[in-house]
């Protein structure tokens, strides 16, 4: 075990791993011990768990290093990654320790974020493997944190699904939420695909039209990419089919007059499977490619939920089908 990993965590945090492992408590026994609701303890170890996993890595590759030896990093940047994660400090408890003569002093939240940004890009390019490590552990750090210490620009999806369902729902929100201009916009040849060029199927959510969607088909290029994933965070599919489908389950949610817990335990599984087919998926979610198999093991409960979903809904089709065959009096015809 490696002792600066351990430090690193949370009184509650190395509590909920002793309590599983040492005494081999239930995590209902677990959780009334800590005085925590069942859903909070299970995030408490498995956050836990994964940053023990997960520093103990990173410290023996380093040598018990969190910045590189010999780093070029700033004064000021250095002591925020310190702060957020040897300390496990908040964003403006943090701000308020590095002091005014930082870049990171600025009154706007807005600039201050631009300087974080700006970091983890330097971190992300940085010819040495080791600066680009310390990038991925920030950003995996972020993921399994009790508070997010990124810009929402960079974050990328949390580990925990109760926690993305408000980012997701806001996603939601804005699908709806586009200005006519805009849409015009998207419309335009600018954007509009060609008859021989590459292509991508793009749902836009207009409630004038019938179904309460249009499928509009934009060039498959780097600009329109980007404009689309970083800008306004909208999904591209490969296949007219996947579009399709995606506008129909969102349509179909978002019209419910009073959407129950039954009907978001059916649509969430759904939604995270249709958008993990977009083509600029990891864009829209902030991503970086060498990343891509953060979320593999969600996409997998996902799909198995999917399936059961569906082989319960044919069978009671099936058994329904049954029912009237049974009903009906052939003798009589």
């Amino acid at each position: 075990m490696n002792n600066k990993a351990w430090a690193i965590m949370t009184e509650e945090e190395r509590v909920a791993l002793s309590l599983s492992i040492n005494h081999s408590k239930s995590t209902w026994e677990a959780g009334e011990i800590l005085g925590k609701a069942h859903y909070k303890y299970l995030e408490i170890h498995a956050r836990a768990k994964k940053f023990f996993e997960m520093f103990n890595v990173y410290f023996k590759k380093t040598g018990d290093l969190l910045i590189p030896e010999d780093s070029e990093i700033t004064w000021d940047r250095r002591e925020f990654i310190e702060c957020i994660i040897e300390e496990r400090m908040g964003y403006r408890e943090t701000i308020k320790r590095i002091g005014k003569t930082s870049e990171f002093s600025h009154k706007l939240a807005i600039k201050r974020d631009t300087q974080i940004i700006e970091m983890m890009e330097w971190l992300r390019k940085h010819p040495s493997p080791a600066h680009r490590d310390l990038h991925d552990l920030i950003k995996e750090f972020d993921r399994w944190n009790n508070f997010r210490v990124l810009p929402e620009a960079i974050q990328e999806p949390s580990a925990f699904k109760r926690r993305n369902k408000t980012r997701l729902m806001k996603h939601l929100k804005n699908l709806y939420a586009l200005d006519p201009f805009l849409i015009d916009y998207i419309k335009s040849a600018k954007f509009k695909a060609k008859k021989t060029g590459a292509k991508l199927y793009l749902p836009i959510f207009i409630s004038e039209t019938a179904k309460g969607f249009d499928i509009i088909e934009v060039k498959d290029s780097e600009q329109v990419n980007q404009y689309l994933s970083k800008e306004l965070k909208l999904y591209l599919f490969k296949t007219k089919d996947d579009a399709e489908d995606y506008g129909h389950l969102v349509e179909n949610y978002m019209c419910e007059a009073k959407r129950t817990c039954k009907i978001g335990q059916k649509f969430w599984p759904r939604f995270r499977v249709i958008t993990k087919k977009a083509a600029n998926y990891l864009d829209v979610n902030n991503i970086i490619p060498r990343r891509s198999n953060l979320e593999q093991a969600f996409r997998d409960i996902d799909k198995i939920k999917v399936d059961k979903q569906d082989r319960k809904e044919n069978l009671a089709n099936y058994d329904a089908g049954e029912n009237r065959e049974k009903e009906s009096i052939f003798w009589d015809i």
